[in-house]
């Protein structure tokens, strides 16, 4: 995951800072920064996603078994220009092999978070670009429009395995996403790295972090504001 360019949105340091595993649990971690949760299907490439927009192999585990992840794993990450971020892995859902009343509690877990955690900033939700927006992608957009009406947050919809779809098609795939989904949609592939910056510029932008907004962390952290 080396790059030849440096960027302002490269993440320079990241770690593994905690995680919750029963809304009751959200008390007990304490994380300071505006966060950013990534959510969508098991096996949709979350985990392949924030490390690379981490640059760091092993930050998430990715393993090859749908459903793996069974809580909310906590990430801070400090860019280039000094934006601290916490980067924030939701479980996947739809995987039909855990019992209900487990898929339930993960459900609880999520939609806790997503309604009442003040310093979420921004939802990412990835979507397979070979399958599209399906039931339960829909039904998690219409649930935080629906229940942040008062502390309203950024979406980004994030394609995954663009490289796998014909380079003919990406442009009227990512339009008709975008039209079903009502948000912004951007390509990416963990495998090419394309997408990348983009991916970066986006989350920053939903977020409500302007290129001022960046500066202006960087400098109060050297003290110069």
């Amino acid at each position: 995951m080396t790059r030849s360019v440096s960027l302002p949105c490269d993440i320079i340091d990241a770690e593994f800072v905690g995680a919750i595993a029963r809304p009751a649990d959200e008390a007990t971690l304490q994380v300071t920064g505006a966060e950013i949760a990534f959510a969508g299907r098991s096996n949709v490439g979350k985990s392949s996603l924030i490390n690379t927009l981490a640059s760091r192999r092993g930050l998430v585990r990715v393993s090859a078994t749908p459903g793996c992840t069974r809580q909310i794993n906590f990430f801070t990450a400090r860019a280039r220009d000094n934006l601290n971020l916490v980067l924030v892995d939701l479980p996947g859902y739809g995987f039909a092999k855990r019992s209900k009343s487990e898929r339930s509690e993960w459900a609880e877990l999520i939609e806790n978070y997503l309604k009442k955690r003040s310093s979420l900033r921004a939802l990412v939700l990835l979507v397979d670009s070979r399958r599209g927006l399906e039931e339960d992608d829909l039904e998690l957009l219409t649930f935080v429009a629906q229940t942040r009406k008062s502390t309203p947050i950024g979406v980004l919809v994030v394609a995954t395995k663009v490289d796998k779809i014909q380079a003919s098609k990406k442009a009227s795939t990512l339009a008709a996403l975008k039209k079903a989904s009502g948000v912004p949609v951007l390509g990416f592939s963990s495998e090419t790295r394309e997408g990348y910056e983009a991916v970066w510029r986006g989350i920053r932008h939903v977020a409500g972090f302007s290129a001022e907004a960046a500066e202006l962390a960087a400098k109060t952290v050297q003290g110069e504001a």
